[in-house]
């Protein structure tokens, strides 16, 4: 991609008459205005579930709201920004789902908007408004609950995004615009800032800076090496907040440990083998039911290779083609880091494959129209059939769950639905720790479990803490009971990541054992302080050999405790005195009803 003076090549900017001006404005306001009806139903009948690691976020978040240090006080693996942010909307709005569920569409329509500007700046109004058309449906589809929940990877998207824009922005003389020295300085700043918000969302946010740096290398231009420095500065800007608060809350040290120590081992955890088939056939699973990003993908590929072949390099719209193509392959390297391809992580090249698959279909379209092709109808049909295919593939579910909220009950298909189930089972646990008949978990209402507990008044006793042993702090939400330690996850103490510690006989520890050694002493001392009512083991009934019973650091603090039996897939506990209480007061109730 190494510079030329911009041709002839380039077209010219038509000058708009004020009548056409004003055309534009109502098209791109009739298409928005769509966008935001259908991003609004294709998400908000999801709004009666907690989705994967949702449980982390709004526990977390309450947390913080107590006054509680990230990190220091409460165990998270990810960047700050999203319990921050998660935090500031329960303070703003009330620790509620649909609080989240509401700004996840408004956030979704901010990345789609970011996507129109960035794709009507490089390529015109109608790829912008493609690009970001698409980003409204397909970022709702693929694994259902990792694309309906707010979470590192989505939030991910719109500082990425924005990063992407105003770093090629600060390089607009490489696409046939005009611009001075200071303003590519403060593009190049403004762009590093943006990917170090991105990165507090999600490490894999920080590969925006590795597409620019290679963008630069491969523009062999003599200011390359100065508006890279500036990016630098922009994002050390950029993360300098975060690190004041973290510093100022003397919780660096656990951040260092708990996000970057914690997740350079989890990264390698899988052998490169195993990552490399995941990979492969993960990718051909999305691009097949995503077959319209496919398809464009396919075109822009092409039609990028022979005009490079052609050496048609000068264009701008050549060169808009070329470096969206490599933000979508160092996107796609940040995604792979983990060595897992869960559902929500394709959302990290989704932006770059809408403004691609706009700018494909936009081709696509102008070129069947040009040639009068005689399979124009053909190839038509089959790209809507494809989309037809994939859109009820993934929202015949949405449908049911509309019909469901209509009709005022969960149908059969939705209980028997993974989410649903667990859902019900988590509701579940939480009548029961709060002491309530089994029936209340159906019974009441979404958030009514809630009610009455220790988030809305002072705690007053051990009956107002629970904790939970494994991966599932959704119970803390549902209860509404307080977390009686730091430790919202079991990471930290077994060593073994949460996506694998269900089985036995496929997992293996990533910490040194002195490591999860202390972490288990300092959890049997925060529990020892509070003792409260039940421990709720989710993980020993999966997995007898990480069961929280196994550990000889917890025989003291269980050795108060009694299991009094599962509900569903979990493991209960209760206090041995709080249950002597409870029968003698049952005993003195019967006396008194008995006749004298």
């Amino acid at each position: 991609m190494r510079a030329e003076a911009p041709t002839s090549s380039v077209a010219p900017t038509r000058h708009e008459t004020g009548s056409e001006s004003r055309f534009h404005r109502r098209t791109a306001f009739k298409v928005f205005a769509a966008i935001v009806v259908v991003t609004f139903l294709l998400r908000i009948f999801y709004a009666g579930h907690l989705y994967q690691d949702d449980g982390l976020w709004f526990t977390a978040a309450e947390e913080l709201l107590r006054g509680k240090m990230l990190y220091r006080d409460v165990y998270f693996d990810k960047p700050p920004a999203l319990a921050l942010l998660y935090a500031a909307l329960f303070k703003l709005f009330g620790a509620h789902i649909l609080t989240i569920r509401l700004f996840t569409i408004v956030y979704s329509l901010a990345v789609s908007a970011t996507l129109y500007v960035f794709g009507k700046r490089f390529y015109g109004e109608r790829i912008g408004l493609l690009a970001a058309a698409m980003f409204a449906v397909f970022s709702t589809i693929f694994t259902t609950g990792h694309v309906q929940g707010l979470n590192t990877d989505l939030l991910m998207t719109l500082p990425y995004t924005a990063g992407a824009y105003w770093l090629l922005r600060s390089r607009d003389d490489l696409f046939g615009r005009s611009i001075t020295r200071r303003q590519s300085l403060g593009f190049a700043m403004a762009g590093g800032a943006a990917v170090a918000i991105a990165t507090q969302f999600n490490p894999k946010g920080a590969f925006g800076l590795a597409f620019f740096a290679l963008l630069l290398l491969l523009e062999r231009r003599r200011d390359a090496l100065r508006v890279g420095l500036l990016s630098l500065v922009g994002f050390v800007a950029g993360t300098l907040p975060f690190v004041i608060y973290l510093t100022a809350g003397h919780a660096l040290g656990f951040y260092w440990r708990d996000v970057w120590d914690w997740g350079a081992r989890y990264a390698r955890y899988y052998p490169l083998s195993q990552v490399i088939v995941t990979a492969l056939g993960q990718t051909a699973y999305y691009f097949l039911l995503n077959n319209t990003l496919l398809v464009a993908l396919a075109f822009v590929a092409v039609t990028t290779y022979k005009r490079a072949r052609r050496a048609a390099t000068a264009d701008a719209a050549f060169r808009a083609d070329a470096a969206l193509l490599l933000w979508l392959a160092v996107s796609f390297v940040g995604m792979s880091v983990g060595g897992r391809f869960f559902g929500h992580y394709f959302l990290q090249v989704l932006p770059a494959l809408c403004l691609i698959g706009g700018r494909g279909l936009a081709g696509i379209l102008d070129a069947l129209a040009e040639r009068r092709h005689p399979w124009r109808r053909v190839w038509l049909a089959l790209l809507v059939l494809g989309f037809a295919v994939t859109f009820v593939r993934f929202h015949t579910r949405t449908v049911r769950l509309a019909a469901d909220w209509l009709r005022g009950a969960p149908s059969a298909e939705e209980r028997d639905w993974f989410h649903g189930r667990l859902k019900a089972e988590e509701r579940q646990v939480a009548a029961t720790v709060k002491n309530l008949p089994p029936e209340a978990a159906q019974q009441l209402g979404l958030e009514a479990l809630r009610r009455g507990g220790p988030r809305e008044r002072p705690p007053a006793g051990p009956s107002d803490y629970l904790f939970v042993w494994g991966y599932r702090p959704e119970i803390y939400f549902w209860s509404g009971l307080l977390p009686a330690s730091k430790y919202l996850s079991t990471q930290p103490l077994t060593g073994v990541p949460a996506d694998v510690h269900f089985f036995n006989d496929e997992y293996h520890v990533v910490l040194d054992e002195g490591d999860t050694a202390a972490a288990r002493q300092e959890l049997a001392q925060e529990l020892t302080t509070v003792y409260p009512e039940y421990i709720v083991d989710e993980l020993g009934f999966f997995n007898d050999d990480l069961a929280m019973a196994r550990y000889s650091e917890f025989a003291e603090v269980l050795s108060r405790y009694k299991y009094v039996g599962a509900v569903e897939r979990f493991l209960i506990y209760r206090r041995r005195d709080l249950i002597r209480i409870q029968k003698q007061g049952r005993r003195e109730e019967d006396a008194e009803a008995a006749p004298r």
